[in-house]
């Protein structure tokens, strides 16, 4: 019998574009953050406009690493207070863009754009929702091994 990648020695990729795609529709999209201020009750990624890029785990010499460079869009909407005197009034949702115009591997401190709300807004999107935001995608690359590594070993 012969052995084609004997000790899992030889490079071996998956492409996972895939899976990010699925991951992002379970992980990032309904990801929300409630506040209590003045101005806003909440922030919330109501959809994923985009994913385009690369994705993929590889293994070299038995050991897996992965590699993405993404550039990704959300849909963000900000929810505003209710105001006990207008109670005939729906509280207005204002919708802009979280944009990831390099999401990669190597980068911890990645830069996240807001497209589409006025700077004040942008300020406080940035103040309150963006920190809790970047914790969460930053364990997309965890996630991404523990996922795909087990599968290039069987190879």
């Amino acid at each position: 019998m012969a052995v084609l990648n004997p000790n899992n020695w030889h490079w071996v990729d998956k492409n996972t574009l895939p899976w990010t795609k699925d991951y992002f529709n379970d992980r990032i999209k309904g990801f929300e953050v409630k506040k209590d201020n003045a101005s806003y009750s909440g922030y919330k990624i109501v959809e994923i406009n985009k994913i385009t890029g690369d994705s993929n785990v590889s293994q070299r010499k038995g050991k897996p690493i992965c590699y993405f460079d993404l550039n990704v869009e959300l849909k963000l909407e900000v929810v505003t207070s209710s105001d006990d005197d207008k109670e005939d009034e729906e509280n207005e949702d204002l919708n802009g863009t979280v944009i990831l115009p390099e999401f990669m591997h190597d980068d911890t401190d990645f830069e996240i754009k807001i497209s589409g709300l006025s700077n004040d807004i942008t300020k406080q999107v940035n103040n309150e929702f963006i920190p809790d935001l970047r914790s969460v995608l930053l364990q997309y690359q965890k996630d991404l091994l523990e996922t795909h590594s087990q599968d290039l070993k069987d190879s």
